[in-house]
């Protein structure tokens, strides 16, 4: 019967020392790799807001459902789908919208080269629709939500800067807040029938409409205009702007179809343009330029010098914007034809004038409509101030008819307790340092991989060494018996 090899412990080291080199060299070399690695990836900031929600008694089922009924189910079913519920109302598309009107997050020229380069295979789209959609689906991975208590809930977002990163957890806090205290207080109406709620619901009354009188003032005095910009006469210029930008989009509209089917007709209208640095730089500036006109519609007349020279502004970067697709058509097509270049010239110059037209067009319309609600609203903020003055006499007179009651003020500071709140108890901070990527995990990571990789080669080397190294080798390959062996002496030859 053939016996069984087998290794000890010190002939494993004495493999293991013998070929050290073979461990060494791939640790040194992977770990090194994987240290060098981290400093080309980009760092990723991460800031987070603990919010404490109080516990409701009086208010709304679902509002209920949503924060918890006061047992824990750390990993129930229940708060597994509340949790979803958070995170999809904080990526939702009217959350996100607001968070990147607020911090203005589309302001970036990154972004308008992106949106450009989707652009070149969605023609019929807007650069402003684009730019929205990319930032939509960016935002929707970078927002997280977990439960750290039965009342409190933590949201996260992960940014390449730091800065972005805090100020977009705070924001998002701010509109949860918004909406959901504003949700609240709509079924705490819905839900106060009681006898013994009366002083409440008289106290809140009187609060809310002594409250929204002092808004309606406010906003009343925020809302007035100069009579130059709410005058007949400055509206109807803003409207032939609006009109003429209408026109002027129908025209080209219907050049583009009569360039179409030029185009048809030589077998090119599959070309496109490709997007160079210069126009998309072109772009970004047509739209501040756009920006700031409709934003200073409620500061100026229409007709004033500040006014006049943005639209001038915006028609010699229109016509820029115009010479610069010339060029890059006399560029990327210099091979065609010259009548089938001024085509495509024309094709896409009408095409870019378009965009810009539709834009322009789309904010002055905002814009002007804004101001329209602004001015018709003031008559009807008059009326409100008048019927809430109103109520709050009312309000304020049964109020004290209840205040009067021992039984009916313990009512009232009993039931107060139960109103439900947000408050942010663990406030946003500036990330000191990236949590992405974590160097001492992937030099770990390097160097345990480093660690199997020398093994293996230790393992195949020695799989591969065919030389004897045991007594048992020599007497099993010669088929006879050793009498004697000589040791390999290492002091001996130091001392010659």
């Amino acid at each position: 019967m053939k016996e069984t090899k087998s290794l000890d412990i010190r002939q494993i080291v004495a493999i293991v020392f013998k070929r050290k080199w073979l461990i060494i060299v791939p640790l040194i070399l992977v770990s090194g790799f994987a240290y060098g690695a981290t400093f080309f990836l980009t760092p990723e900031y991460q800031s987070s807001t603990i919010i404490w929600i109080d516990r409701p008694h009086t208010v709304s089922r679902e509002l209920v459902t949503l924060i918890g009924d006061g047992v824990k189910h750390s990993q129930s079913r229940d708060q597994r789908r509340q949790l979803q519920s958070l995170q999809n109302e904080l990526t939702s598309q009217a959350y996100l919208t607001q968070l990147i009107q607020d911090l203005r997050l589309d302001r970036n020229p990154e972004l308008n080269r992106q949106a450009a380069k989707m652009r070149e295979q969605n023609p019929d789209r807007s650069t402003e629709e684009l730019k929205l959609r990319i930032l939509l689906e960016q935002l929707k991975d970078q927002v997280d939500v977990g439960y750290v208590g039965a009342d409190q809930i933590k949201i996260s977002v992960q940014s390449t800067d730091a800065v972005q990163a805090r100020d977009m957890v705070q924001k998002l806090a701010q509109i949860l807040e918004e909406e959901r205290t504003r949700y609240e207080m709509d079924k705490i109406l819905d839900n106060q029938s009681f006898a013994d709620l009366q002083l409440q619901r008289t106290e809140y009354q009187y609060n809310l409409a002594l409250d929204s009188l002092t808004a309606a003032r406010s906003r009343l005095t925020r809302m007035a205009l100069p009579q130059d910009i709410s005058s007949p006469s400055n509206l109807r210029e803003i409207q032939t702007d609006i009109d003429e930008a209408g026109q002027e989009i129908q025209d080209s509209r219907r050049e583009l179809t009569e360039v179409k089917s030029r185009l048809d007709e030589l077998g090119i209208a599959s070309a496109r343009m490709q997007y160079a640095d210069t126009l998309v730089d072109l772009r970004g500036d047509l739209e501040n330029d756009v920006l700031a006109l409709t934003s200073m519609m409620e500061k100026y007349a229409w007709t004033e010098q500040s006014i006049i020279n943005y639209n001038i502004r915006i028609r010699d970067n229109q016509r820029l914007l115009e010479r610069e697709v010339g060029r890059i058509v006399a560029q990327q097509f210099a091979s065609y034809p010259a009548n089938q270049q001024q085509l495509l010239k024309q094709y896409f110059t009408v095409q870019e004038r378009i965009d810009v037209l539709t834009s322009l067009e789309r904010r002055l319309q905002s814009a002007y409509r804004g101001l329209e609600d602004r001015i018709n609203m003031l008559p009807k903020i008059a009326t409100e101030i008048d019927e809430l003055e109103r109520r709050v006499t009312d309000a304020r007179r049964y109020r004290d008819a209840f205040r009067s009651e021992e039984s009916t003020v313990e009512i009232l500071s009993e039931r107060a307790k139960d109103r439900t709140q947000y408050r942010v108890i663990e406030p946003a901070q500036i990330p000191l340092a990236p949590f992405y990527p974590n160097k001492a995990k992937i030099i770990m990571m390097g160097f345990m991989l480093g660690l199997v990789i020398g093994g293996a080669a230790v393992f195949l080397a020695e799989i591969m060494d065919n030389s004897f190294k045991r007594v048992d080798d020599v007497e099993e390959a010669l088929g006879l018996p050793v009498l004697a062996t000589i040791p390999k002496i290492e002091r001996l030859r130091v001392r010659r």
